[in-house]
């Protein structure tokens, strides 16, 4: 009896409750990110007390369940009761032992429930809202929540923020070639590109002559941006032009720091942040190379806040990291573009650098 490296297979996944009530395109997405895995005759599956949030099906062979308060009971692969999640509370309440050797799938609850709500919130949504402004332009609200629930930068929100996000932004034409946000100006939105494609661009040295300036991403529809300067408070760090005609959906900074940034910031102190980083967690120093090579906490690795998005693809998605800068503004806009853009798991240091033990030796790297 193997697990499967390839996914789970959508038919099995679709006769669970309560997936069984998702889009078939969630649970296709659901089915390519779980996989089966196996356990043996006579190993405990889990035990009372546990404190995991995941659902858990047995997929393949029996399983014995022993409540803390109830009779003992079989579970047989097949059946009704194999639909179910096994045991759901957390802390669990009960101790599960394979009566033969099993399959099972892991599945994060709070996933399941976000898609939920996507589900019942796109299938209740009128096909085509039509939203004005200085013209009239139509927007598919339906194929734009499906958009937003594919993404990283929405996934993780609330499921309220959703509605009140799409009453809050406000769309607007663009032409090919049109400037959207100029490094150096104040932040003042955030941009999703509904239609059409944009170009980031960064000057070197913030030097004024746009020859010299560096090509950094090329984004198409569903992606974001401008959210770096907003939580930050610091000037624009790049230049976004469209490279086509297109629309934008745009945010107001109170309403994205209410309604998105909040939300999704991990806010630990330095007993909490010490915690993780012993049980694997890497720290990431955002300030500049020369803050980081003047001293930085031990282990840390330095990724500057505006390069959070070109140094994305070197992170690990199965480490836990933690960023920290000298107040937490800088820290905390590099953890939200890591966490929402990039699906990493991130925390952010409260308070920065002054919250440090004292007694925390600083390291330099050697010149």
């Amino acid at each position: 009896m193997n697990g499967s490296n390839n996914g789970l297979n959508i038919t099995t996944l679709a006769r669970l409750e309560p997936i069984s009530s998702l889009l078939e395109d969630q649970v296709a997405e659901l089915a390519a990110q779980t996989q089966e895995q196996p356990l043996l005759a006579g190993k405990t599956l889990f035990t009372e007390g546990d404190t995991d949030n995941d659902l858990i099906y047995l997929i393949e062979g029996e399983i014995e369940v022993k409540p803390s308060n109830g009779e003992t009971y079989v579970v047989k692969s097949g059946t009704t009761k194999s639909r179910y999640s096994l045991v759901e509370h957390s802390p669990r309440r009960a101790t599960a032992v394979a009566l033969t050797p099993i399959l099972y799938v892991r599945i994060d609850s709070d996933l399941v429930d976000t898609m939920l709500t996507w589900a019942e919130s796109a299938s209740s949504d009128a096909e085509e809202v039509i939203m004005s402004g200085d013209d009239i332009i139509n927007i598919d609200t339906s194929g734009l929540k499906n958009k937003m629930q594919h993404s990283p930068n929405f996934r993780k929100l609330p499921a309220a923020n959703i509605d009140l996000l799409l009453e809050k932004m406000e769309p607007i034409r663009m032409s090919a070639g049109e400037v959207i946000i100029r490094q150096g100006d104040e932040g003042d939105y955030f941009y999703v590109i509904e239609q059409g494609e944009a170009l980031v661009t960064r000057m070197v040295d913030d030097d004024e002559d746009t020859e010299d300036s560096v090509e950094m991403a090329h984004l198409g529809e569903g992606s974001t941006f401008g959210e770096a300067a907003l939580i930050s408070n610091s000037p624009r760090n790049a230049t976004v032009s469209m490279q086509t005609d297109g629309v934008l959906l745009r945010l107001n900074k109170e309403n994205f720091l209410k309604l998105m940034q909040d939300p999704m910031q991990n806010w630990v102190t330095y007993d909490e942040a010490m915690t993780k980083i012993n049980e694997g967690a890497i720290w990431i120093d955002v300030r500049a190379p020369g803050d980081y090579n003047h001293a930085h906490l031990p282990g840390a690795i330095n990724i500057p806040m505006n390069e959070a998005h070109r140094r994305s693809h070197t992170l690990d998605s199965n480490t836990h990291y933690v960023c920290y800068c000298q107040t937490g503004r800088r820290s905390s806009a590099a953890a939200f573009i890591l966490s929402s853009q990039y699906g990493l798991e991130v925390s952010v240091l409260k308070g920065g650098l002054p919250s440090v033990a004292a007694n925390v030796a600083m390291t330099a790297e050697a010149s």
